[in-house]
């Protein structure tokens, strides 16, 4: 039979792993370590030439990541773009579709019942 002192032992020991883990992965995740693996940039270096290399390279990329990032400042400032632009979604003309048939079938039954 287990102890209660082995069991503290071995939970503590499960703690200590766990704790040296969380340390590893808060080095490897920090946005430095990120700059420095993805840019090849350390935060002393001045990040702009190196994204202008970058952008100069692949200027595909660069176009597309520039407008993604356009459309949505534009899109928070004008509101969802499909206001913006009188779009509906397939939802909401099937809605409008319904509601339209839905007030025809009404107005018929109301002029039906007048005449009688």
């Amino acid at each position: 039979m287990v102890s209660s002192a082995q069991l503290e032992r071995k939970a503590e020991r499960a703690r200590e792993r766990l704790s040296d883990k969380l340390a590893d992965l808060r080095y490897h995740v920090s946005p430095t370590t990120v700059m420095s693996d993805l840019l090849g940039v350390h935060p002393r270096d001045d990040v702009l030439p190196v994204l202008a290399k970058q952008a100069r390279n692949n200027p595909i990329a660069s176009l597309l990541i520039a407008a993604g990032v356009g459309w949505l400042i534009f899109s928070e400032v004008r509101g969802p773009i499909s206001k913006t632009l009188g779009l509906t979604t397939p939802r909401q003309t099937a809605r409008r579709k319904r509601k339209k048939k839905r007030s025809a079938h009404n107005s018929k039954a109301l002029i039906g019942s007048r005449s009688k």
